[in-house]
């Protein structure tokens, strides 16, 4: 892509935010929803500055974020490895996909109970929640990468000589990395939806803390506000780790 096109992209998705406040504001001011319980931007903004600091968003940020990179971490790494050797290792990959396959649509906060059990109150139980958010779409997506590789690709390498560990370290795992970045991207979109669900579990600190604290108090505009920066941090980190992988990692790929 050129760095015009990209330029171009990036307006777009600047008015495309855009369109959607001014229509966001345009509903709210009509009164075609109530503001009491459908704020506008404005109020929204509003409520941010004169009942959030901006020191305790930071506070309750950088909390969530932590949380969200062990969670995470841990996630998306068991869930590569798992992944990649249950896709090279067809008979390994026979045993582990079915109880993939059966725990996967269970959503993280079924999972709360079992998490305050196993776990307690503190901060192992809300990384548990992260990471099975994290987890199921870098397993499934590494082991179709695994699966997806052409078999010329591993006849043309056979035939240069290379094969075990060789074949799979430089030609399966390249080869994979596509469907890894996208399972890596998705897991990291969705330990943003796990967190306010992980942040229920007895949390006095986070993003989800302060929507849930909000709500008790009826302050509509700081839910809101909340969900917004949860929104806008998932959008710049995902634009961090779109430019590393996709862009930069992956160049061979997406040129083509």
């Amino acid at each position: 892509m050129t760095a015009r096109y990209a330029v171009r992209d990036i307006w777009i998705s600047w008015a495309g935010i855009a369109v959607v406040l001014a229509v966001w504001q345009a509903i709210a001011t009509w009164g075609l929803i109530n503001p009491a319980i459908f704020p506008g931007p404005f109020e929204v903004a509003r409520a941010a500055v004169t009942l959030v600091p901006l020191e305790r968003v930071l506070l309750h940020a950088g909390s969530s974020l932590t949380r969200i990179v062990w969670g995470f971490s841990l996630g998306a790494g068991l869930g590569i490895a798992i992944g990649v050797a249950s896709g090279w290792y067809r008979g390994l990959g026979s045993v582990v996909r079915a109880p993939i396959e059966l725990l996967r649509p269970i959503p993280p906060l079924a999972w709360i109970p079992m998490a305050i059990i196993w776990f307690g109150l503190g901060e192992p139980s809300k990384v548990f929640i992260i990471f099975l958010g994290a987890f199921f779409p870098v397993v499934t997506n590494a082991y179709k990468g695994m699966t997806g590789v052409d078999p010329d690709l591993f006849r043309a390498a056979q035939t240069l000589g290379l094969g075990g560990w060789r074949l799979l370290m430089h030609v399966a795992l390249p080869a994979s990395l596509p469907d890894v970045a996208t399972g890596v991207r998705v897991g990291w979109s969705l330990s943003f939806g796990a967190l306010v669900a992980a942040e229920l579990i007895a949390a006095d600190r986070g993003l989800g803390f302060m929507i849930m604290n909000a709500r008790e108090l009826g302050q509509i505009g700081v839910i809101m506000y909340g969900i917004m920066v949860i929104g806008a941090l998932n959008f710049l980190t995902d634009w961090l780790i779109r430019e590393a992988l996709f862009r930069r990692r992956l160049r061979w790929h997406f040129a083509s």
